[in-house]
């Protein structure tokens, strides 16, 4: 037979668990002695096995003692025991996935070069959106940010898609950015469990875009010399500005420290190309 220390030691447990769940009544010891001895028989590490488990799921002392007292196998404990672990299995699973994919990813490029108007071509994507500011100011700005990320899936939370603000705004007002409304944009992610946010699609195609400094004065320069470049080159954007984070270097107002300013391209260059 095994003395307490050597039970503990093969469950990988402590002598101070055992004593608690013999006085628990949850898992005794096949002989006490008078002096107050425990001894356990080698059978009895698989109960002990089952017991740890679930208490590593979370359950009480008196929800397992339900389970191992319960005569029907399929006891509704039971069930949401075993519901448990395919949840954890599921987020397991994609911790590891975002955790493969913040080591795949490609360092920031710090020698990005700001102020610089360019064509580029995007694929569709798909974006979690909040609903939409009256004003940003910083109160209201991280109002929605608490609410936004309170309704986000903790997983997505996590993962490593694009972020970022969408704003109603012609490119030929730079000046009213600072009184436009926005929302928060946080991409999709495939294998989230459902979460009940609307989602907004960015169509793929050719966009004009500019790395800014994601101050309000960075941005409004950035927007003038993307209008100057749409007049000279006679391109012709749609009014949605999509202001998406460089990086993970945020400011105080929960935007990258640079960020991608983009437009949809719409007429004035081959398109198809």
């Amino acid at each position: 037979m095994l003395k307490i220390s050597e039970m503990a030691k093969l469950a990988s447990t402590t002598r101070r668990t055992l004593i608690y769940y013999d006085e628990q009544g949850l898992f005794s010891p096949a002989e006490k002695t008078d002096a107050s001895y425990r001894y356990y028989e080698y059978n009895q590490l698989y109960d002990l096995m089952f017991i740890l488990g679930l208490r590593k799921l979370g359950m009480s002392v008196e929800e397992i003692r339900e389970i191992k007292n319960s005569q029907e196998t399929t006891s509704d404990k039971l069930l949401g025991a075993q519901e448990r672990v395919s949840t954890k299995i599921h987020e397991l699973e994609h911790i590891q996935t975002v955790i493969d994919q913040r080591l795949e990813q490609k360092p920031v490029d710090k020698n990005v070069v700001l102020y610089q108007p360019m064509i580029t071509k995007n694929f569709d994507k798909f974006f979690w959106c909040s609903r939409q500011t009256v004003s940003c100011t910083e109160e209201e700005i991280a109002e929605l940010f608490a609410e936004f990320y309170k309704q986000l899936d903790s997983l997505a939370v996590m993962d490593t898609g694009d972020s970022g603000f969408l704003t109603d705004l012609p490119v030929t007002n730079p000046s009213g950015y600072a009184d436009a409304g926005f929302r928060i944009l946080k991409e999709t992610i495939v294998d989230s469990k459902q979460v009940f946010i609307p989602v907004m699609k960015k169509d793929g195609g050719k966009y004009i875009s500019i790395y800014v400094e994601n101050t309000g004065e960075g941005i409004v320069h950035g927007l003038k010399m993307l209008n100057s470049y749409c007049t000279e080159n006679h391109i012709q954007i749609d009014n949605h500005l999509w202001q998406m984070d460089y990086g993970n270097d945020h400011n105080k107002v929960g935007a990258a420290k640079i960020g991608k300013l983009e437009y949809s391209i719409i007429g004035g260059l081959d398109l198809k190309s």
